[in-house]
């Protein structure tokens, strides 16, 4: 089947709950923030009358896609057959700011289209060719935004190895990563620009630095300095439009991208991700789905998890909201963004596990336990609101939590399904809700020195020790590292003390209760 073909009609499954006719195909439709599922067509909402209680907010409709089998393609094949597949949907979306005023935030956000993404992608795929061969490494440093994932696609379709670079790392750590992984071109915002001309000196690999917006007059671009080059992104799209090159395949061992993590010695290790790796933490894509895949990405790219969220929501045909990166602005763009699922770090989950508590005793301060149990109820129902009507599912993960807020936001957010993940950089998902992975394998390991023991009672206690499908090469240029994290026979050193619990069901239940060197991760 040709992947750039798409269909001319596509039938369509969304209707107006006001005039029952069919919201075709490419067409707005107003759906509701509060009711589930609910929309009317542009001219109900124009002339309904009485008009809707709820806030109504314009949506595209899209029809019924044909479902294409990719089998297990490379990751490339499946980014280019999504962009054609969905090449009018919308795909990634910004916050709106006031024209007159940009440090004000509208409560809209615009959206940009596969095609568009798709092009944008081809087209600095193309100028970046002229600034680095296949299989050498980019550095992508930047805030969350449309310009972050088109880098990335970009390399991927080039055989350019990324390397995602946290914009919170300190100069040492980034000038690090540079020189780890002898990075030649660094890709940013202009937030962190002049961080990267600064720090030139100490990283003899960077030839060019790419700007993903226009550059201030007090650095000039395309001027050599010191062996740099400076150059606007807008500039080398154009360039890929006059020079065309092929996409470069990638075989299954190729490193694909190379994702740095915390690291013993004070310095970030570099987990290296082969493309059959990368390619194995998404689901089948081609299947047919008549529920639209919405995502907020508001936790740094450089992050597995986020990076990992917006690929499958676009391999789906989903759209992205990205995050102002404010964290005070979070709920708000919660709202208005209305993912299907939300997942978050403990920090979040506590604070509003706080905001409720302290809310509670301020309203039953002098209150029979009658009234406070209702109060209580009452003020429930008013938190749940903070999850929008349209997501069904709310994960915790990244660190531990505890089980006061784990109940709370079962009793909260009844609309919803609440889960715990656990995974890992170097070997992916390990769990869910406690459950082991189905293909998961494992083992504990004693660690007598802590305590903890295969022999204790009543379940075994010890370090995991885990192999998966999702497994890392080792880490970049760090060969003690990668021998001290895994063993001869290829299983991962977690550094996580888990207690592990057996029942009916076939799958064991992991449980972590400690870090072998006894220091838990930060709530993030």
């Amino acid at each position: 089947m040709n992947s750039d073909k798409t269909d001319v009609k596509k039938p369509s499954y969304w209707y107006c709950d006001r005039c029952a006719r069919v919201i075709n195909h490419g067409e707005f439709r107003y759906n509701c923030t509060v009711c589930d599922n609910y929309d009317y067509c542009q001219q109900c909402a124009s002339t309904a009358a009485p008009i809707h209680p709820h806030r109504m907010v314009p949506e595209l409709a899209y029809g019924l896609e044909e479902s294409r089998d990719c089998g297990r393609v490379d990751i490339s094949t499946g980014i280019r057959a999504a962009m054609a597949k969905y090449c009018d949907r919308h795909c990634l979306g910004t916050r709106d700011i006031d024209n007159d005023n940009p440090s004000i935030h509208k409560d809209s956000y615009s959206w940009i289209t596969f095609k568009t993404i798709g092009d944008r992608t081809k087209y600095f795929g193309h100028g970046l060719r002229r600034l680095i061969e296949p299989r050498a490494y980019l550095g992508i440093c930047a805030a969350n935004r449309p310009e972050w994932v088109i880098t990335d696609f970009a390399c991927i379709l080039q055989s350019i190895i990324s390397v995602p670079i946290y914009t919170l790392f300190t100069d040492r750590e980034i000038a690090y990563v540079i020189n780890n992984t002898q990075i030649s071109v660094i890709v940013c915002d202009k937030n962190m620009l002049e961080r990267f001309v600064a720090l030139h000196p100490q990283c003899p690999t960077l030839r060019h630095i790419v700007c993903m917006d226009p550059i201030l007059n007090t650095i000039s671009p395309n001027k050599s300095d010191n062996d740099l080059a400076i150059h606007y992104m807008g500039d080398i799209e154009n360039d890929g439009l006059a020079k065309k090159y092929e996409y470069v395949s990638m075989e299954p061992d190729d490193h694909l991208t190379i994702i740095y993590t915390s690291g013993s010695t004070g310095f970030p290790k570099g987990a290296i991700i082969s493309e059959s790796t990368f390619r194995a933490t998404f689901p089948q894509w081609g299947v047919t789905s008549s529920l639209e895949r919405i995502t907020l990405s508001y936790r740094p790219l450089a992050w597995s998890a986020d990076r990992d969220a917006v690929i499958t929501t676009f391999l789906d045909g989903g759209r992205t909201g990205f995050s102002t990166g404010d964290p005070s602005r979070l709920m708000e763009e919660l709202a208005l963004v209305r993912p299907n699922y939300f997942g978050a770090p403990p920090s979040i989950w506590n604070k509003i596990y706080t905001e409720f508590n302290t809310s509670l005793a301020l309203i039953t301060a002098n209150s029979t336990v009658y009234a406070t149990s209702k109060e209580e109820h009452h003020l429930l129902q008013q938190f749940s609101k903070l999850i929008p009507n349209r997501c069904k599912s709310i994960a915790v993960g990244g660190a531990k939590v505890s089980p006061a807020v784990l109940d709370f936001m079962k009793r909260c957010f009844t609309h919803c399904s609440v889960n715990e993940s656990y995974g890992i950089t170097e070997c992916g998902s390990v769990a869910y809700n406690n459950q082991a992975d189905y293909y998961l394998q494992y083992r504990l390991e004693s660690v007598i020195a802590m305590g903890y023991t295969l022999d204790d009672k009543p379940y075994s206690r010890g370090e995991l020790l885990v192999k998966t499908n999702q497994m890392f090469s080792g880490y970049i240029n760090n060969p003690d590292e990668t021998h001290a994290a895994i063993t001869e026979d290829g299983f991962f050193r977690t550094g996580d003390i888990v207690e592990l619990r057996t029942d009916q069901s076939s799958l064991p239940h992991i449980r972590v209760i400690d870090r072998k060197k006894n220091f838990f991760k930060l709530s993030q």
